[in-house]
């Protein structure tokens, strides 16, 4: 029996990533969001990246660097606004120590990087980084701040650039559906 790593890769991307967040991440709840969006994105990551309708790099590539780019903007908003204090008092949680909160994004930042890397050399086996960061990044990104808004009745740190991945985020979706024919061009 030979295994085929292209095959499993993903999986065991997605395993190195969930033990990583569940030593490394800041508290509890970027842990449970994060790991949900692991397990989320590999669902999908099977669902959707098929080696024959592999995504053109020329398509995704300068969106998922545009949105990249915006993810820093999002990072100072975030830090500016004091995020790792407000959100987890929210959710009777205690407030996230600064440098943990500034090293995890930083981290992730650094892979998000690598999964562009992904995209333009067309490896199929670790485009699991870059849907992670088009689904949970940018997509639930968005809808989450645009949610913690609307419950608390204002601007909460985060939402301006989140924004912007309102449009960005379903853009690279379009892509990846269409590379799946599951939308029109």
């Amino acid at each position: 029996m030979q295994i085929d790593l292209q095959k499993i890769t993903p999986v065991l991307l997605a395993f190195i990533g969930i033990v990583g967040i569940w030593f490394g991440a800041p508290s509890i709840l970027v842990k449970w969001i994060f790991i949900c969006g692991i397990l989320i994105t590999l669902l999908v990551f099977y669902a959707l990246i098929q080696p024959e309708q592999f995504p053109e790099p020329r398509k995704l590539l300068p969106l998922y660097l545009i949105a990249l780019s915006v993810q820093f903007l999002h990072f100072l908003e975030e830090y500016h606004g004091k995020l790792y204090e407000k959100l987890p008092i929210l959710f009777d949680f205690a407030p996230v120590d600064r440098d943990a909160f500034i090293t995890f994004n930083m981290v992730a930042y650094s892979i998000f990087i690598l999964g562009a890397l992904a995209i333009y050399a067309r490896k199929k086996q670790f485009m699991l980084i870059p849907l992670f960061f088009i689904l949970v990044g940018t997509v639930a990104n968005a809808v989450f701040h645009c949610l913690l808004a609307l419950w608390q009745g204002s601007y909460f740190p985060g939402l301006y650039t989140a924004l912007i991945y309102l449009i960005l985020g379903p853009m690279m979706l379009r892509i990846l559906l269409r590379q799946k024919g599951l939308v029109g061009s």
